[in-house]
């Protein structure tokens, strides 16, 4: 009899538990800043309610709204977001390539300017200007702006 009356409450524990559990069946869904796919029973920024105590989905409002979508529906929209998050990391590597190169080349004229013995320019007909101290110097502070600008200040030159 004793037996019995363990089982039976144990039952009864875990039907209470199972319905408590069900009053609060809220599921949320967010991704995050790698593009992965979250879900939990807690909201957080950025998430929506997908499905609620009563089985209907709900936006992040709190508003009913259409059944919650399809798992193939999400994980196209889930590959979107990673894909997107690909290229826009792409973009970030050949813009970082590019500045390095620009930055490569600027600190090679910056340097060129600094130790050549005289300045000069060449015309139309290809005959040498040579600079005059003032301009020579002027041109090495514009070189050394460029140089900053693709390098950034602490460009080490």
């Amino acid at each position: 009899m004793a037996r019995t009356t363990i089982y039976f409450s144990l039952l009864t524990a875990v039907l209470l538990a199972g319905a408590f559990a069900s009053a609060h069946a809220d599921v949320y869904r967010w991704v995050d800043k790698h593009g992965v796919v979250h879900y939990s029973d807690e909201w957080r920024p950025g998430a929506t309610r997908i499905i609620t105590a009563t089985g209907t989905a709900r936006g992040s409002s709190g508003a009913a709204s259409a059944p919650a979508p399809s798992v193939a529906s999400e994980d196209q929209e889930a590959n979107r977001q990673i894909q997107r998050a690909a290229d826009e990391r792409a973009v970030q590597a050949a813009e970082a390539k590019l500045r390095a190169k620009r930055c490569k080349q600027a600190k090679s004229v910056y340097q060129r300017l600094i130790f050549a013995r005289r300045l000069f320019t060449t015309g139309k007909n290809g005959q040498r200007h040579y600079m005059s101290d003032a301009e020579a110097n002027a041109a090495r502070v514009k070189a050394r702006a460029i140089m900053n600008q693709f390098c950034g200040t602490h460009s080490g030159a």
